[in-house]
């Protein structure tokens, strides 16, 4: 990898890699400072999480190790966020049982040598938790605004705040049953290849230069991943 795409490399991935720095800060925050901090410090998580993405894709540093580590800078994330809005609005505990069962098929998948992508279904229950979450954290930190505004919209806010977060806990959980099922279809149709459990992994170093080469992961990214890491 030239020095440029190196560095460029480099920034993106370091980007992503705050997510994980957050989830062992957040919960420090949360515990000195209050949810009102922690808000602030979410929203700036969140950017993280929009930048990296477009910046892989403007400078052209795409890869599989970049895609790993922004899918387990997210999911570790998440955790972390609902654990926390767990102890204001108990029924994210639920949320967070289904979300390690979709965690859970994907694992297995990968294990099984399988590529479960992915789906539109997956997709839209990402930007519902995420919306979800959102709401639940500005209902959270109502302490920070509330003053600020009308008696009547501080009584709607007051009245509305657990009724919605009971809604919002509903279609969480009803979208993750729907993504489990979908994901577990995907892995369930296809076929195992028990044949790689018999072959010799490559060194580190060769496994190293496939996962951060861009033109590796464009041409295979629709692919089973596990099957590149063997000796033919």
């Amino acid at each position: 990898m030239k020095k440029e795409k190196s560095l460029k490399f480099g920034i993106v991935n370091t980007i992503t890699f705050t997510r994980v720095l957050g989830s062992i800060i957040l919960p420090i925050v949360y515990f000195t400072k209050g949810v009102e901090a922690v808000v602030f410090f979410v929203i700036l998580v969140f950017l993280t999480d929009a930048i990296d993405g477009k910046l892989s894709r403007l400078w052209k540093v795409e890869s599989f190790f970049g895609g790993i580590l922004d899918s387990v800078a997210d999911k570790l994330f998440a955790f972390v966020m609902l654990g926390l809005l767990s102890y204001k609005y108990p029924g994210m505990i639920f949320v967070m049982i289904f979300e390690f069962g979709i965690f859970l098929t994907n694992t297995l998948a990968f294990a099984e040598n399988k590529n479960v992508q992915t789906s539109r279904i997956g997709k839209l229950k990402t930007i519902i938790l995420d919306t979800s979450v959102s709401i639940m954290f500005v209902y959270a930190s109502k302490s920070l605004y509330l003053k600020y505004l009308s008696k009547g919209i501080q009584n709607f806010v007051n009245i509305s705040e657990y009724p919605v977060s009971h809604v919002l806990v509903g279609v969480i959980v009803g979208m993750e049953l729907i993504t489990i099922a979908d994901y577990g279809k995907k892995r369930v149709s296809q076929v195992s290849d028990k044949k790689i459990e018999k072959k010799k992994l490559k060194k580190f170093k060769e496994i190293w230069e496939l996962l951060i080469d861009r033109e590796f992961y464009i041409k295979h990214k629709d692919e089973r991943l596990k099957k590149f890491l063997y000796e033919e």
